[in-house]
């Protein structure tokens, strides 16, 4: 991706942030396989110029993945394995928004109703079906399973949201 032109001064972020792709056939699911689009994303305006610059088809064709600083896009990591993840089906037209909503309120943040609990969050991921995608909000902990945890964002819909524990394999 090209370099994005960012305005300044910058407004940083709480924490930096990485953005990773992976190829949705290619059935290598080790640490490798996946590509840094792009690393240490830590202003406001650099989320909004990357937000901006993905194209829509991008984000319905390809297994995305947004992580926290030092946390890789895998269930075996530390900060990962014991957690899960609430999984949401979402419907083709709808992708694009959820995850750029989705996107600039992790990297802010302000994901969760009680703050608190943004510290919990490791990341987001986005994996291309047919007619939809599921998208993940990735967890630190299992210890919350609610998904009304998470604020109300426009066609990311509480019901029929699945907690699903990660099982890494060692």
């Amino acid at each position: 991706m090209d370099a994005l032109s960012i305005p300044s001064p910058q407004h940083n972020l709480n924490d930096k942030w990485n953005l990773y792709y992976h190829l949705p056939h290619d059935k290598n699911w080790e640490l490798a396989s996946y590509t840094i689009i792009m690393s240490s994303i830590e202003s406001v305006e650099q989320v909004i110029a990357l937000n901006d610059k993905i194209h829509e088809n991008i984000i319905k064709n390809c297994m995305l993945f947004v992580m926290r600083d030092g946390i890789t896009p895998m269930w075996e990591d530390p900060r990962n394995r014991n957690g899960g993840c609430f999984s949401y089906k979402i419907i083709n037209k709808c992708v694009p928004e959820v995850w750029r909503n989705l996107f600039y309120c992790l990297c802010g943040e302000s994901l969760c109703v009680d703050s608190k609990h943004n510290k919990h969050i490791n990341g987001i991921t986005i994996s291309p079906k047919k007619n939809f995608c599921i998208i993940k909000i990735w967890l630190d902990t299992s210890a919350y399973q609610d998904p009304s945890m998470i604020i109300q964002i426009p066609n990311l819909l509480k019901q029929g949201c699945l907690f699903k524990k990660h099982e890494p394999e060692f």
